[in-house]
Parts: C-alpha cells; sequence; structure tokens
C-alpha cells in the first residue's frame, strides 16, 4: 500500500510541476500563437454557431456553482449513510481547498481570456471550470466508494475532456488554459484520495463502536 501511494503522490507532484512550469510559460508569452491558432481552429473568427449553442449547455450544466452543490449532496447523502460528519467534513474542505487554490491561483497570474477580459479573482490561468468539476467528481467517487472501480474513473475523465472541448468551442479559455487546469485538479485528486483522509470518511458508526470495544 505504501508503495502505491508513493507512486500516487509522485504522480500528484510531476502534475504540479507541470502545472507551475505552464503558469511561467502563460506568463511569459500570455497570448502565444499556439493558443491563438488553436482558439482559431475550435471557433474560426469568433463566430456564434449551432456548436456553441449545444456545447454552452455543457458549460453552464456542470460549471462551478453545479458541480459544487453535487459534492455537497454527495457528502451529505454518504453522512446521513454513515451516520457520520466525516463525509460532509471531507467535502466541504475538498471544495474550500479546490475553490481558495483555484481563485489565488488566478490572481497570482491574472492571465487575459480569448477576449482579453481578466478580473481580480478572475484570471484566465487556470481554467476554473476544469479544476472545479475534476476535483468535485473525483471527491464524489471517494466520498461513496474508498476505491472507486476504473470504469468510474473513465466517466469522470470523459465528463472533464467534454468540459474542456466545450470551453474551447466556446472561447472562454486558452488551450494551455483548459491543460494547466485539468493538470491542477489532477494533483488535488490524488492527495484527496489519500488514506489519510478518507479511512475517517469510509468508517460508519458501528465500526468505530466495534473497533473500540475490541480486544488488542
Amino acid at each position: 500500500m505504501s508503495s502505491k501511494l508513493s507512486v500516487a503522490r509522485r504522480w500528484a507532484l510531476i502534475c504540479l510541476a507541470a502545472f507551475l512550469a505552464l503558469a511561467v510559460f502563460v506568463t511569459l508569452e500570455p497570448t502565444d500563437s499556439f493558443d491563438r491558432t488553436l482558439r482559431e481552429v475550435f471557433r474560426p473568427d469568433d463566430v456564434w454557431g449551432p456548436w456553441q449553442l449545444v456545447f454552452g449547455n455543457v458549460v453552464d450544466g456542470a460549471g462551478p456553482p453545479v458541480a459544487l452543490a453535487a459534492l455537497a449532496v454527495a457528502g451529505v447523502a454518504a453522512s446521513v449513510r454513515r451516520k457520520s460528519w466525516w463525509p460532509l467534513f471531507y467535502v466541504g474542505r475538498l471544495a474550500v481547498v479546490t475553490v481558495l487554490i483555484t481563485q489565488v491561483t488566478k490572481a497570482i497570474f491574472s492571465r487575459p481570456d480569448p477576449h482579453n477580459d481578466v478580473g481580480m479573482f478572475n484570471g484566465s490561468y487556470p481554467s476554473g471550470h476544469m479544476v472545479i468539476l475534476l476535483s468535485c467528481l473525483g471527491g464524489i467517487l471517494l466520498v461513496w466508494r474508498q476505491c472507486p472501480p476504473l470504469w468510474a474513473w473513465w466517466l469522470v475523465l470523459v465528463a472533464e475532456l467534454t468540459m474542456g472541448f466545450s470551453l474551447l468551442l466556446l472561447s472562454m479559455h486558452w488551450f494551455t488554459d483548459v491543460i494547466g487546469g485539468g493538470l491542477l485538479a489532477v494533483a488535488i485528486v490524488i492527495f484527496a484520495a489519500s488514506p489519510r483522509f478518507l479511512r475517517p470518511v469510509h468508517r460508519t458508526k458501528a465500526n468505530a463502536v466495534d473497533s473500540v470495544g475490541s480486544p488488542t
């Protein structure tokens, strides 16, 4: 188990390193030719067409408010099921950490989006939609199963890729924003999957009582 954990942590650090390296790049070249070229590929001449209408529903229907609400519902349901406050505490902490990290990094890099808009806590890098969606979906899986099945993670990956594709079609983010958001989210989910955080979440009230009364 310790070897698997060390491998997971290694991957988390690799994702964080890649995220920071990409952050340095987009800071030095905030709208480089690579991003501009891909913007024209996904939304030529910034025209709003039928594809934008269709995939705009993805951005709205799986955006941060919806994803965070779904995570909260999963936490409440898991707490009721296990008669424990730990699942609710787990999803609350995951939501706060995810939003805080995302907004702080946005403020630090303050990258203009493809329409040259930028706010104090609304920079384009990384994509908050990407970070929050993957973190919330991962949190939902982990709060219900300590070791979610592989097919469930594939569904999460499909949802994340669909969100990234939608953001590019709508020109809401540069391509590097989307990649950066995915890298940051993967690191967050890997740390959130640590047994240190999950063991209390999956300990039911009955199990806790049994463990206290069992001989050592």
